[in-house]
């Protein structure tokens, strides 16, 4: 395992390209691809060039499609988990990295297989047409609003306004969506949690 976990001038990872290069290494083309996941072709293609981000839905659902963690997207040399390990991110070393709805700061992108994926993520979207309406993954979801104010909303229930140092844990299958309240950005810390028994159908 690295000592530092990253170097503190390393890029944010080229997404794209790596979908590209587990894509290819499986044989799918794009059309397979966009069969087995439900985003179409074009949008991967897109993804793919650099033309479009991606959200953390998609990466999620993409990552089981191929069959890789989905750290597989972060950094390519992660470690599986195992007992004993740690690994300690730097603040001045993680570099956000854009997806299609906030910027997000990846933790513990060295561990493969972890049950938890925890992310620092700035919310500056407050339309929910802006994101792509609500979407959903598999295991559970823990919310800490480090600052600003954010609106969650969700399936079952109304939008609700969090402060800062508020706290929500959901049910990450419910469909849900995150938006900031007014012009100044919401910086959240979110954990997930990965029911890796979980099939790709039951994230939908």
């Amino acid at each position: 395992m690295r000592s530092n976990n990253a170097q503190t001038d390393r890029d944010a990872p080229d997404i794209g390209q790596r979908l590209k290069t587990l894509r290819t290494e499986r044989g799918l083309s794009l059309a397979r691809l966009a069969e087995m996941t439900g985003i179409s072709d074009a949008t991967l293609s897109r993804v793919e060039t650099g033309k479009s981000l991606t959200s953390a839905h998609n990466l999620y659902t993409l990552s089981k499609a191929l069959n890789v963690d989905i750290t597989a997207f972060f950094d390519e040399d992660a470690h599986p988990l195992r007992s004993g390990i740690r690994s300690i991110s730097r603040k001045s070393a993680e570099q956000p990295i854009p997806t299609e709805h906030f910027l997000t700061q990846v933790f513990a992108g060295d561990l493969a297989h972890k049950r938890m994926h925890p992310s620092l993520n700035t919310v500056t979207k407050q339309r929910l047409e802006d994101v792509g309406g609500l979407s959903a993954h598999a295991g559970e979801e823990f919310l800490f609003v480090v600052s600003g104010s954010l609106v969650l909303h969700s399936a079952h229930y109304a939008p609700v306004l969090l402060e800062a140092g508020d706290t929500i844990y959901f049910d990450g299958s419910m469909p849900h969506a995150y938006l900031a309240q007014g012009d100044t950005p919401a910086e959240i810390l979110v954990i997930n949690t990965m029911n890796t028994q979980t099939q790709m159908g039951e994230d939908q």
